[in-house]
């Protein structure tokens, strides 16, 4: 199994302009690819990809749609006040989360 860690909206530590381009490009690139992760977990500032009115949230959809899991960090999610904005997903608690990488052949950590 292969899950995908995502931890903000946008990559990198310099502009944050450009991170979130960069995140962006990565989300759409990853809905087009052959090679889909089996799930997606998104934590901090990265649950707000999910959300009503995010830029990438069309490309979550057909990552969805493809049978990708999404799952937001409920405390991040409570923490941003996002519970009734989220548009995909669901909302995993820290347990779950751990229990996915456990079992996951490999993670890899984009943010």
């Amino acid at each position: 199994m292969k899950v995908v860690f995502i931890n903000s909206e946008r990559i990198g530590e310099g502009d944050e302009e450009l991170g979130r381009k960069l995140m962006g490009s990565f989300v759409y690139a990853l809905a087009r690819t052959d090679d889909k992760p089996d799930a997606i977990a998104l934590m901090n500032g990265a649950v707000r990809m999910a959300c009503d009115d995010s830029p990438v949230l069309d490309d979550l959809w057909l990552l969805a749609a493809d049978g990708v899991r999404i799952y937001s960090c409920g405390t991040c999610v409570d923490w941003f006040s996002l519970k009734e904005t989220l548009a995909v997903g669901e909302i995993s608690m820290m347990n779950d989360v751990v229990a996915l990488f456990m079992q996951a052949d490999s993670v890899v950590s984009v943010g």
